[in-house]
């Protein structure tokens, strides 16, 4: 599992506004153009679908496998040969938080694409942890 992680002096509850509002991250983050709700519950918890796109990949169903509103939730998305599970997590860290990002590729293609979008995947997860600690700290 690859992992970043980004210290925030923002509360939890700030910093899960803008984790959790994952229908708007197209609008806040420069590593989506845009996340829509596909499927399963609303509001968003365990069951609920998103389609994302991100740019230069592939559209992508995702769907919530985990949901703990102020702490985090992870979501898996399939393609053939290849399982994807992204972490997105709030501990506490002394005076304020810090995000957590992860990203796993699971599957008999997984080989092919971690060489392939490591480097990537790690400048995008970094971008994503800064831009919410930023905007959970202006907030």
């Amino acid at each position: 599992m690859m992992r970043i992680s980004e210290s925030s002096s923002a509360s939890a509850d700030r910093l899960w506004r803008y984790l959790r509002d994952v229908e708007h991250w197209g609008d806040h983050l420069p590593t989506f153009q845009s996340v829509r709700h596909v499927g399963g519950p609303t509001p968003t918890n365990v069951g609920s679908c998103f389609e994302v796109r991100q740019p230069g990949l592939a559209k992508a169903v995702y769907e919530i496998t985990r949901w703990e509103p102020e702490h985090g939730f992870t979501w898996v998305g399939r393609v053939p040969g290849v399982r994807t599970t992204g972490i997105h997590d709030i501990e506490s860290d002394g005076d304020g938080h810090r995000i957590l990002l992860g990203i796993e590729w699971s599957g008999p293609l997984a080989w092919v694409l971690r060489p392939l979008l490591s480097g990537k995947a790690r400048r995008m997860m970094q971008s994503e942890g800064e831009t919410i600690a930023r905007l959970a700290e202006q907030d």
